[in-house]
């Protein structure tokens, strides 16, 4: 998809499914550098990640299954988008190699300063370079050789893609816009940034309101057929969690979604929201740190 239909940016836009989106991402980013009592928040509201991405010094957790969690979740959400243009003729369909700097029909947005902060700006100006990008060519190569996929875990493989390659190719495109929601106070989620307008790709709040973001993750999921092939195996996912981690409870990502296209006034969506609400709440109240989203690790 180049652009995304209506009823997709409807139902990405809608709170619920930024709330959960961006508290899935910071619950298990930060959880290893935090304290027991900011623990004891995630763990109050139902939020404690079982597998964190990151160790205690921000190094990537490439053993303890957190890929397949990134894996899980993300091709659960295209699950959901294709059911909802099921009759449409349209599916997410991913870049079938990262596109080239040149590339007429998905430019690089140009490097942009982004207010406040310095690092953010680095980082954005970093990932738009040629090397870059030669470097996101070489670990392309490496997560599609048979070769290195049979020796490696599918958890070993999403934490690899995450960190070393995904990160990189949401600062990539990310392009300027005229504010930005990350503005130094952790958990800003007041509802002026749940305008369908608000689809900034740095953000986990935003990043799945932009029609790139199918484009990456549609990429990123082909890697999981990648690795099945490569090991020569049919059939379901062999997920080693049953299933694997997308939040609290039954309320996965996927159902979020369908209840904000769906049910938009219903109990069950404004529950959920309230939930939500009250986890973020409470992580500011308790000076739980925000994330810097999409970190980059090379």
């Amino acid at each position: 998809m180049a652009t995304l239909p209506r009823q997709v940016i409807e139902a990405m836009a809608d709170r619920a499914v930024r709330l959960h989106h961006a508290v899935w991402h910071a619950s298990r980013d930060t959880w290893q550098r935090l304290n027991e009592a900011q623990r004891k928040v995630y763990r109050d509201h139902g939020w404690e990640p079982p597998r964190p991405s990151l160790t205690r010094d921000q190094q990537v957790e490439f053993d303890n299954g957190s890929g397949e969690d990134f894996l899980y979740m993300h091709r659960e959400m295209i699950r959901t988008v294709n059911g909802i243009l099921v009759g449409s003729g349209d599916r997410v369909v991913g870049w079938p190699s990262i596109p080239a700097a040149g590339d007429a029909e998905f430019p690089v947005p140009p490097p942009f300063t982004v207010p406040g902060s310095d690092e953010m700006t680095r980082q954005i100006e970093q990932a738009k370079s040629a090397a870059t990008l030669e470097r996101l060519r070489e670990r392309e190569a490496q997560v599609r050789d048979p070769a290195v996929l049979r020796g490696i875990t599918l958890g070993r493989l999403g934490a690899f893609v995450e960190f070393r390659i995904h990160n990189t190719l949401h600062l990539r495109w990310a392009a300027e816009l005229p504010r930005y929601r990350p503005s130094g106070s952790a958990f800003d989620v007041d509802p002026q940034w749940d305008v369908p307008g608000y689809n900034w790709l740095a953000d986990t709040y935003s990043s799945h309101v932009n029609p790139i973001f199918w484009k990456l993750h549609g990429w990123v999921d082909a890697r999981i057929d990648d690795w099945m092939r490569a090991n020569e195996l049919t059939g379901p996912v062999p997920w080693s969690f049953d299933p694997p981690w997308m939040g609290p409870g039954h309320h996965h990502h996927h159902t979020v979604a369908e209840l904000a296209l769906r049910d938009r006034s219903g109990a069950g969506l404004r529950s959920h929201v309230r939930d939500l609400e009250d986890t973020v709440r409470a992580l500011r109240e308790n000076a739980v740190p925000e994330p810097a989203p999409f970190l980059v690790q090379d």
